[in-house]
């Protein structure tokens, strides 16, 4: 035994458990030799440097399964494979982290503008929307909604709910001509239009916007409607389409409704 390690020596050099050699011996990835009178792990020096090597490709968030994979084929080729495979990986991660960090940004910079936004009309040139319509009779029957959104699951891992958490809602120019300004319903704005059958989808265009940021409760929105709609108006444009509700901050976001903003986004277009 003077040639080889028990399996609490091995685990305490390389700072690990006994729970994970014995793993390693059960999945046939590190085996020990076995005293055959008091059924003692014996690890050998070859073990010893075989543990080292696993333990590097386990630092690099190399599976076990692909460790093993190589360690029953060892040469240069499979090596540099499993390497590069894993740099492939970890560049996935990055860019996914990267993306993470730009809509936190994004997210930020959203809410330390809003003070600046606030009550002023801006004309906004927005980009295409492609989305689908929760267009539900009645806003406050949430079976009717249950339904609706059952109905589009297919796109909520594709939307703005899910990947920005940004909820849309919309207004129909007819009811924003007519005063009605409770009768909206949701657009789920589809972020990635890949693999997806465009039929079932709506498409918002460029084009210019009448925009207004606002704080405070929802119920207030008919006023600051009012006030774009004639804006709108004195300053010689017509309302193309429906408009686009933005909830910027809501009750999942604040418990204060004087904390909410929204911003409300009418097409528009100059009159002649």
């Amino acid at each position: 035994m003077k040639d080889t390690f028990l399996i609490g020596e091995l685990a305490k050099l390389f700072n690990i458990s006994t729970d994970t050699l014995r793993h390693y011996d059960k999945i046939d990835l590190l085996k020990p030799n076995c005293d055959v009178v008091n059924k003692y792990r014996l690890y050998s020096v070859r073990n010893f440097f075989k543990l080292s090597r696993i333990l590097f490709f386990k630092n690099l968030d190399i599976s076990l399964q692909d460790i093993k994979k190589y360690m029953n084929n060892k040469n240069t080729n499979n090596l540099m494979t499993l390497l590069k495979n894993k740099e492939e990986k970890i560049d996935v991660k990055i860019n996914k982290l990267v993306n993470l960090k730009n809509k936190i940004n994004t997210k930020l910079e959203l809410l330390g503008n809003i003070k600046h936004e606030l009550n002023i009309v801006k004309i906004k040139r927005l980009p295409q929307r492609i989305g689908v319509v929760l267009d539900i009779k009645d806003s406050k029957n949430e079976y009717e909604l249950k339904e609706s959104v059952k109905k589009n699951e297919k796109y909520l891992k594709l939307s703005s709910w899910l990947i920005e958490g940004q909820v849309y809602t919309s207004l129909s120019r007819e009811n924003m001509t007519s005063g009605n300004f409770n009768k909206f319903k949701y657009f789920i704005e589809i972020l990635s239009t890949e693999n997806i059958i465009e039929l079932d989808l709506i498409t918002i265009p460029e084009n210019e916007f009448a925009c207004v940021v606002f704080l405070g409760p929802y119920k207030d929105i008919e006023n600051h409607y009012t006030v774009l709609i004639e804006w709108i108006e004195e300053n010689g444009y017509e309302i193309l389409g429906d408009s686009i509700e933005k909830n910027i901050v809501d009750y999942d976001f604040s418990d204060s409704e004087n904390e909410y903003v929204s911003e409300i986004q009418i097409p528009i277009r100059k009159l002649l």
